[in-house]
C-alpha cells in the first residue's frame, strides 16, 4: 500500500485525521522502513535419493549424495536439532521422521531398512561429530614422557566379540572404532542403507560409517556393563588421523559411552592405570 492508501484506510476506520495526525502516520511509516527485516526461516531444499537408486550406488557414492544434501540444508538441520534438543535426526525430504536425544537411542539395521522400504527413500542421518580435543593422555605416544589413559572396551554382536584396550578421551564425545577390523570379525556390516561419509581431524581427512553397535565397559572384575549406541567406524584406521599422536591406538572412547553407563573411573597417574567400577 502507498502512504496515501494507508492514511485513507486509517480515516475509513477511525474517521477524519488532522494534518498533525497524518504527518505522524507518515513518520511512523518512514521509521518502519528503517527497521531490520526479520531473517526468513530456512526452507528445506532438494530431495533424498530414492532407496532403489541409493541401493545401486556404492556406500561412498551414497555418502557423497547425502553429504551434499546435508550441506545444502545445514542451517535447517541445525535449527531442527536445536528445536528438538536432539543429538541426531533422520530426515526425508524436509520431514524429521525420527530423532533421538542420545546416541543410545537409534534404529537397528533391520529397522532402518524397514523404514527405507516403507518410505521409498534413503534418510539423511544428521549427527554432527563433535570436535575431539587433543589433550595429554597416557599409553606410549610419539612424545617423550607422555602416555594415554586406556580403558577396557568390548565390542560385540550376536555372532562375535572383540575385546580392546581403547584410548580414553574425555575431550571426545563419540566412540571411534576400526571399521575394517570389525567387518572382518563379523561385528558390523556395511549394508544398502549405509553411506560412507568423509570427515576431517587434525587437518587430515578420513572416511567413516555410523553404526548402531553393542558396546560394554569392563569393571575391575572383568564384568561387562553393556549398552547399544551410535559409533563412528573409521575405514583404514591405521592410516587415519586417530593414530597420528598415538600409533598404538586401537579405538577411542569418549564421553557418550561413560555418560550412558555411568561408571566411576579412577585414573592413577603414578602407575598409569585406569580402574573402572560401579
Amino acid at each position: 500500500m502507498t502512504r496515501a492508501e494507508i492514511i485513507a484506510e486509517v480515516e475509513k476506520r477511525l474517521g477524519p485525521l488532522d494534518e498533525k495526525a497524518k504527518r505522524a502516520i507518515e513518520m511512523a511509516i518512514e521509521l518502519m522502513g528503517q527497521l531490520p527485516t526479520a531473517k526468513p526461516e530456512p526452507q528445506w531444499q532438494g530431495e533424498n535419493p530414492s532407496f532403489d537408486q541409493a541401493a545401486k550406488l556404492s556406500p561412498r557414492e551414497r555418502g557423497r549424495l547425502l553429504q551434499a544434501l546435508e550441506q545444502q540444508n545445514r542451517e535447517w538441520l541445525e535449527r531442527k536439532l536445536k528445536e528438538l534438543n536432539a543429538r541426531w535426526l533422520l530426515v526425508i525430504d524436509g520431514e524429521v521422521v525420527r530423532y533421538g536425544t542420545a546416541t543410545t537411542d537409534y534404529l537397528t539395521d533391520e529397522e532402518l531398512l524397514a523404514l527405507c522400504r516403507e518410505r521409498g527413500k534413503l534418510p539423511l542421518l544428521f549427527m554432527p561429530l563433535r570436535p575431539v580435543e587433543e589433550t595429554t593422555r597416557w599409553h606410549p605416544t610419539i612424545y617423550d614422557n607422555d602416555a594415554y589413559p586406556t580403558i577396557g572396551l568390548r565390542v560385540l554382536s550376536d555372532y562375535a566379540t572383540c575385546d580392546l584396550i581403547a584410548d580414553f578421551d574425555t575431550g571426545a564425545s563419540e566412540v571411534y572404532l576400526d571399521a575394517n577390523a570389525l567387518e572382518r570379525q563379523g561385528i558390523i556390516r556395511v549394508v544398502d542403507t549405509d553411506p560412507i561419509y568423509e570427515g576431517s581431524h587434525l587437518g587430515q581427512p578420513f572416511e567413516y560409517v555410523v553404526k548402531f553397535v553393542r558396546l560394554a565397559l569392563l569393571d575391575v572384575d572383568g564384568k561387562p556393563h553393556e549398552t547399544k549406541m551410535l559409533t563412528v567406524c573409521i575405514f583404514d584406521w591405521h592410516q587415519s588421523p586417530f593414530v597420528s599422536i598415538n600409533p598404538n591406538c586401537k579405538a577411542l572412547v569418549g564421553r557418550d559411552l561413560c555418560l550412558s553407563l555411568q561408571p566411576k573411573i579412577t585414573l592413577d597417574f603414578s602407575r598409569h592405570e585406569t580402574t573402572v567400577h560401579w
